[in-house]
């Protein structure tokens, strides 16, 4: 069912001795609880943030897909709160999930840079994560674990044996990587001497110090990470990897963030995977697809029961 309420918010903001107006408006109402237009930009400016794919000039298509993001998860948080269903230890889980996204930025300035220019307050994110965690809770509870585990062994093993040709492993190459992260943001000098300081590790390398024994080293100097990767060999560094011998290393490499050094240790030939080792992958691909259609009969439901509104003519008024 749907109704319209209309009304706006109305904010004043004095700083000095200028009056600078800041009007919030309501553009959506669901059962009582309303949508502003802050809380819509609040989203776009969460998915930059999170660096998905939306862009800084949507249609307005997409900024209406958005809303109605939204408006979906005010329906889940409504039925959640009917239900009482909550998420345990709310503030780690919060700060768990803030730290993902942080990781996706080089370093904790560079995030609160992001933050300030997409005029996001650590508050409003925080808000969205909890939400997020208890749309998820729901989801996993309501659906997913309410499918016949039993029936659900039986399709995974009927998709394992009709697609056989999808778990085929193919060529992988194994190695070491050694990355010297060098920021986007530093000077000339700052690039010229960490260039430099490279040249040095690389050439101890060279002399049989090992990438753990140059790591502690130049820790102090650059900022090292060490890891050991599988590749397939048809990727761009797999494929540079394949050409060196076992124990081979390769001369400093050129990437975005700094360079790469790497250590061959073994190719591996393709090979069909075992039901046993994909069965848990299947299982749970099936339970999500399951889930998610589902769960979409019951949002469409929800939509067609309750009352919800959008009262933006830009964002396109239901019928």
């Amino acid at each position: 069912m749907v109704r319209c309420v209309p009304f706006f918010l109305l904010f004043c903001i004095i700083s000095g001795a200028a009056a600078q107006v800041l009007i919030d408006y309501v553009i959506a109402v669901v059962n009582e609880d309303a949508i502003t237009r802050s809380e819509l930009d609040s989203e776009l400016s969460i998915a930059a943030i999170m660096q998905t794919s939306l862009t800084d000039t949507l249609t307005v298509a997409e900024r209406r897909a958005v809303l109605d993001t939204i408006i979906d998860r005010k329906l889940v948080l409504q039925e959640s709160k009917r239900l009482g269903i909550v998420v345990t230890e709310r503030d780690e889980r919060v700060e768990e999930k803030v730290a993902e996204i942080r990781k996706k930025y080089a370093s904790d300035a560079a995030f609160q840079r992001a933050l300030q220019r997409h005029r996001l307050e650590d508050k409003a994110l925080k808000t969205w994560i909890y939400e997020q965690l208890v749309y998820d809770e729901f989801f996993r509870r309501i659906f997913f674990n309410a499918l016949n585990s039993a029936e659900i062994a039986t399709l995974a093993k009927s998709y394992y044996d009709a697609n056989v040709a999808e778990f085929i492993v193919p060529p992988t190459v194994t190695f070491k990587a050694l990355f010297i992260f060098v920021p986007k943001d530093a000077s000339e000098a700052e690039k010229q001497k960490a260039e430099g300081l490279v040249q040095q590790l690389y050439t101890r390398l060279e002399q049989g110090e090992t990438f753990e024994a140059v790591r502690e080293m130049y820790k102090t100097q650059l900022t090292i990470r060490f890891e050991v990767l599988t590749l397939e060999v048809d990727t761009p560094l797999g494929a540079v990897v394949t050409e060196l011998k076992n124990s081979e290393r390769s001369a400093p490499l050129r990437v975005s963030d700094g360079y790469q050094i790497v250590e061959r240790i073994q190719s591996n030939p393709s090979r069909l995977k075992t039901y046993a080792e994909v069965s848990e992958e299947i299982i749970d691909r099936i339970q999500q697809e399951k889930a998610k259609t589902e769960f979409g009969a019951w949002l469409a439901k929800r939509r067609e029961e309750e009352s919800w509104h959008i009262l933006d003519d830009a964002l396109g008024t239901e019928e």
